[in-house]
């Protein structure tokens, strides 16, 4: 007997295209229409001319998905973003081959359509260990940027410092100033005595509530004609402090879960926005862990100034101060110079480093404090 043919499903209905107004779902949801598009790129290289050597950049990039950039050109009379294919002559290597805030150059095939040709060096980057295998192993979260701002939030979710730490470590690799945004102060009447431990530090540092609008003025005069990137764990109010500095943002934001108190990813697409005092803020996704790309684990030392300062002290100029006799460090720490939870994330990312490919935010909860420490979590209130 022949066996009945099952009934096709029926097709939802067609998402509209409107990539210039509906940037973030169409570089999102529409990922699989994309990766069509690129089987049917034509392939003209051998009858183009070859890639400049020497260009001056005429545009910024705003936002980007594999084969395809939203940019600013430079000759506009006022902002406004154009698609662009990417030639597919640019290739990536160790890094991502673009990324929000390069300087490109944009030229014009003959039926008129834009194309970037060229891709500027960058004089800072923020970056990560790739997550994809498939691709380059250094993710370019952002380029040319001036400012970092770690944003996180003092309830819901909780204060936690151990991304702040990576960030810090992020940011002085890519050459970009950090500052700590406490966000939500709104909702505590005293700070965290974790977010005392870096005001000692000396970085700057921002106080903000979307709630009573308190801060948002420092950012915007940090960003004039500046390029800044808000960065964090997901649900810490880096959306809302977007949409309070840019009212007329179209972005999305999520309560936060009651249940495990994290945030829900609300942005999913890096992407610039243009500030009325020249200065432009990219937003980014919550992120939960943060690897490092290319570092030395006997240069950790340098990121951490607290511990830096007691390690010349050290019986071995190698010493890792985990095991060593003689540990200045660890000496610092019984006498309570060093606070603990920053030693806790030095030796947390120490041990990333040394695992290659093991991001923090992803490995195992164990107590990583040496034996002669390990007494100290008992009776230590920061967790």
């Amino acid at each position: 007997m022949k066996k009945k043919k099952l009934e096709k499903s029926k097709r939802s209905e067609t998402r509209i295209k409107n990539w210039e107004n509906r940037y973030d779902e169409a570089f999102s949801k529409d990922s699989i229409r994309h990766r069509r598009a690129e089987v049917h790129l034509p392939d003209n290289s051998q009858h183009e001319s070859h890639l400049p050597e020497t260009f001056e950049p005429n545009a910024t990039v705003v936002s980007h998905s594999k084969k395809w950039a939203f940019v600013l050109l430079d000759t506009a009379t006022e902002p406004k973003e154009i698609q662009c294919k990417i030639d597919e002559r640019l290739r990536e290597k160790e890094s991502s081959l673009i990324a929000p805030g390069d300087r490109v150059f944009v030229d014009y095939e003959e039926k008129g359509e834009p194309i970037i040709r060229g891709i500027a060096p960058r004089k800072s980057k923020l970056s990560r260990l790739s997550i994809d295998r498939e691709g380059p192993p250094e993710q370019v979260i952002s380029a040319n940027v001036d400012i970092l701002f770690v944003v996180a939030s003092v309830k819901q979710p909780t204060f936690k410092p151990g991304l702040i730490d990576r960030f810090l470590i992020v940011a002085e690799n890519g050459n970009v100033e950090p500052v700590i945004v406490i966000n939500k102060i709104d909702l505590i009447d005293t700070l965290p005595e974790e977010v005392k431990i870096y005001q000692n530090l000396g970085l700057k540092m921002l106080f903000t509530s979307c709630v009573k609008k308190q801060g948002i003025e420092d950012i915007v005069n940090l960003l004039e004609n500046k390029t800044g990137v808000l960065a964090g764990h997901s649900g810490v109010g880096k959306t809302s402090l977007l949409k309070s500095i840019c009212p007329d943002v179209d972005a999305v934001t999520l309560e936060i879960s009651q249940k495990t108190e994290k945030g829900k990813h609300a942005t999913t697409n890096t992407r610039l926005y243009c500030l009325p005092n020249g200065g432009k803020l990219i937003d980014t996704p919550g992120i939960r862990s943060l690897g490092f790309w290319d570092m030395d684990p006997r240069s950790l030392d340098y990121y951490f100034p607290e511990i830096s300062r007691f390690a010349e002290k050290c019986r071995f100029n190698d010493c890792s101060h985990i095991h060593e006799p003689n540990c200045a460090v660890r000496e610092a720490i019984k006498n309570g110079e060093i606070p603990l939870i920053r030693y806790e994330s030095y030796l947390r990312i120490r041990k990333s480093i040394e695992q290659d490919g093991i991001t923090p935010g992803r490995m195992r909860k164990e107590n990583i404090l040496p034996r002669d420490l390990s007494h100290f979590r008992k009776r230590n209130h920061f967790k």
